[in-house]
């Protein structure tokens, strides 16, 4: 566009000449060849990038693939030589040793490992057992749950440390993850820690903190019942010169444990029987029953099997495969799973070409449970509709054996007024964290109660201390009476901690001493109450007289009870006056047994007057 003004200019001349001004504006562009520029532009650069990044990935995998073997490739030895200090005088306490110390030990710091790959599980055995029953399970440890490529040292108490390499695993959180928690079996797993507990406090992750474990050839001292003992940690197997360690993903996946998850999702999941247990307190395999093992079989179809190894969530592998139906013990349907590995499914190349090895590798280390985390992540419909009915079903099938076992076992206490043990102490016990599992919650607690049935509702009989009598005594109240009372004991188990629950637990009301009371019920049953009765499934009031004892006896105050038996019952004689006094001995000592015995008083002529019982 243009705009037209005019003005007047003198010139030299006197003259007024008109001028005419054109202002001249830029035009809008009917196409933005910058934007145009721009797109093209972003273009070429995504596609260099592109191509660079592939070039990098192509040149970053044999690197990558390189270091691993490097890591393989070394000894435990050579990995952990720079980072091993000293512990002195049987403790657990590094420092400099000098003329009044003594080493007796290594810890290795498992951060300052240079690869940052290394790893240990560790397995706490219950010490409470006899030392034949914890080697039994540290052998079945070795021969069923671990492979065979991991560095073994026996630790203190009986328990195993297995060394094997992460190989990229990332845990999800960032401390000594609690894996999972049998009975008489206690995993976890130790590796580098960052500083941050959650990768979301701090994505980067980079700062390292200390994270030391017991060294092999170390010895620590403990003092148990007033007796000090030494402690070792000994090897297994060849520690020093092993190399190429089984990977921890793998192994977890053979226990069907994930924890990439956490574990209180861990938990949730398994309440909710999308997870079954398949080790036992022993440490041994548990068997897969038909049922199931027929599922798993009539599932595995249609599936790509590979050679090389991989986690069970992203490939089949054919090794895994050969365990799974090793581990099953009816051999007509594990005939049939291995005649459907060929015929129903794709095998690559490498696959076929191994297919024997992998077959002889599998039977060595059988677990059928491995088919049923393939199917979970290989055939999700297959899964969802037939092997989760079948686990959750197999799963309420155990719980039921196990607490019919245990109701078997458990022989409940009688109660004893001569004992002591009141609610209080039952109270305190559980504040300190004493009890260790629900049995010992149950054999105190049939220490003090039991019930019966009456007129027109049950009974319950609970032991108490009576203040004006100075000793126990039974007190019969009703259920909502003894139920109060017994809300009072919390179940705070010492091996139980707080993280380990899951959410729902912690916003829940606290499991009480009623819980175990109203699940082993039968237990407490009886059939009735009498003053004294040789039926053990009655209640037997009378337990021996309940009056104090004297420190001192006044034999005088008795003389006068002594002299009347003589004169008056024995009539002076002599014989009869000792077996009397022996009579009222032997029922004083015996409280609960009837003598079969009682004083008839006669007549002169022989006629009984009266029967004294």
């Amino acid at each position: 566009m243009a705009t037209e003004e005019f003005s007047s200019v003198k010139s030299n001349s006197t003259e007024q000449t008109k001028i005419k001004y054109v202002t001249l504006e830029k035009p809008k562009r009917s196409v933005n060849r910058k934007a145009n520029f721009s797109t093209q532009a972003a273009e070429l650069m995504n596609t260099i990038i592109q191509d660079q990044s592939e070039g990098n990935i192509e040149t970053l995998e044999p690197i990558a693939e390189k270091h691993i073997q490097e890591i393989q490739t070394k000894s435990i030895n050579g990995r952990v030589k720079n980072v091993m200090t000293n512990t002195i005088n049987y403790t657990k306490i590094s420092q400099l040793p000098n003329d009044k110390q003594q080493v007796t030990g290594k810890l290795i710091d498992l951060t300052l490992v240079v690869d940052g790959d290394l790893c240990v599980i560790d397995f706490d055995i219950n010490k409470n057992l006899s030392k034949e029953k914890i080697d039994e399970i540290r052998q079945n440890i070795i021969d069923n749950m671990l492979p065979v490529n991991v560095d073994l040292v026996k630790i203190a108490h009986g328990g195993l440390h297995a060394n094997c390499n992460k190989n990229g695993f990332i845990q999800p959180a960032n401390r000594c993850m609690k894996c999972t928690i049998i009975d008489n079996i206690e995993i976890n797993i130790f590796e580098q820690m960052f500083k941050h507990k959650e990768y979301s406090e701090d994505p980067e992750q980079q700062e390292l903190i200390q994270n030391r474990i017991v060294g092999l050839n170390s010895s620590f001292g403990e003092t148990k019942n007033n007796k000090r003992e030494t402690l070792k940690y000994e090897a297994v197997n060849d520690w020093t010169n092993m190399t190429h360690l089984a990977s921890l993903r793998e192994t977890l996946d053979k226990w069907n444990v994930d924890i990439e998850i956490s574990y209180a999702e861990y938990i949730d999941k398994k309440q909710k029987r999308e997870f079954c247990q398949q080790i036992t307190d022993y440490g041994t395999i548990d068997k897969m029953n038909d049922e199931l093992a027929q599922a798993c079989i009539d599932g595995f179809k249609n599936l790509t099997i590979h050679n090389y190894p991989q986690a069970i969530a992203m490939k089949i592998q054919l090794l895994n495969v050969f365990s799974g139906l090793y581990g099953i013990t009816n051999e007509k349907v594990r005939a049939e799973g291995i005649a459907n590995i060929r015929q129903y499914n794709k095998l690559t190349a490498n696959a076929k070409m191994n297919y024997g090895y992998a077959a002889s590798q599998g039977e060595r280390k059988p677990n059928p449970w491995i088919l049923t985390k393939i199917l979970k992540y290989h055939n999700k419909d297959y899964n969802e509709q037939s092997i989760k009915p079948l686990l959750k079903k197999n799963y309420e099938q155990k719980k039921m054996e196990k607490q019919i076992i245990v109701n078997q076992t458990l022989i409940p206490n009688k109660i004893d007024l001569q004992d002591g043990f009141t609610l209080l102490d039952m109270q305190e016990k559980a504040v300190n964290g004493e009890y260790e599992n629900e049995e010992q919650i149950f054999m105190d607690l049939s220490r003090l109660l039991i019930y019966y049935e009456g007129e027109t509702e049950d009974i319950y009989a609970i032991k108490g201390y009576d203040t004006i009598c100075d000793t126990q005594v039974l007190y019969h109240k009703l259920k909502g009476t003894v139920y109060k009372q017994l809300e009072k004991i919390n179940k705070n188990f010492k091996n139980k901690k707080s993280q380990e629950k899951s959410d729902d637990n912690k916003e829940s009301k606290p499991l009480t001493a009623k819980h175990i009371f109203k699940k082993y019920t039968s237990k407490f049953a009886k059939k009735g109450c009498k003053f004294i009765s040789e039926d053990p499934k009655i209640l037997t009031v009378f337990q021996g007289y309940k009056y104090k004892k004297l420190d001192t006896i006044d034999y005088e105050c008795l003389q006068i009870c002594f002299d009347l038996i003589k004169e008056t019952i024995a009539a002076g004689d002599i014989s009869v006056n000792e077996y009397i006094l022996k009579w009222i001995a032997w029922m004083i000592q015996n409280p609960r047994k009837k003598s079969s015995a009682a004083i008839v008083q006669q007549g002169r002529q022989g006629i009984g007057k009266k029967q004294i019982h």
